[in-house]
């Protein structure tokens, strides 16, 4: 988990407008070690503003997962990250893979 502290709003929405590339980064690295650990949600960052005495968490739960990922992987296509985009591929395989196997093991 990475906090980023601020000490103004403005600063802090700049963070989230600016800093996508991050953000996407952050989710990537968030469901591998979800996955690796075998956790059901993970806290990828916060938001911290001392002066306000403000935090704002940003989990990502399982559910979630693919959504976000599917997310990201436009994300890094419009900005040709074509590296990450295999990264993404692979997380949505294990994931797909992982609830198929589940679904199997209920018939």
């Amino acid at each position: 988990m990475k906090d980023f502290y601020f000490s103004d709003e403005e600063d802090e929405k700049n963070f989230l407008k600016n800093q996508k590339w991050l953000i996407h980064s952050l989710i990537i690295e968030g469901v591998k070690q979800s996955i690796k650990e075998r956790l059901d949600e993970i806290v990828l960052f916060r938001i911290i503003n001392p002066i306000s005495n403000f935090i704002m968490v940003s989990e990502l739960k399982k559910d979630d997962w693919e959504s976000s990922l599917s997310k990201s992987l436009e994300y890094f296509e419009s900005v040709e990250e074509y590296e990450k985009c295999a990264d993404i591929k692979k997380l949505l395989k294990k994931i797909k893979n992982g609830n198929n196997r589940i679904i199997e093991g209920k018939k």
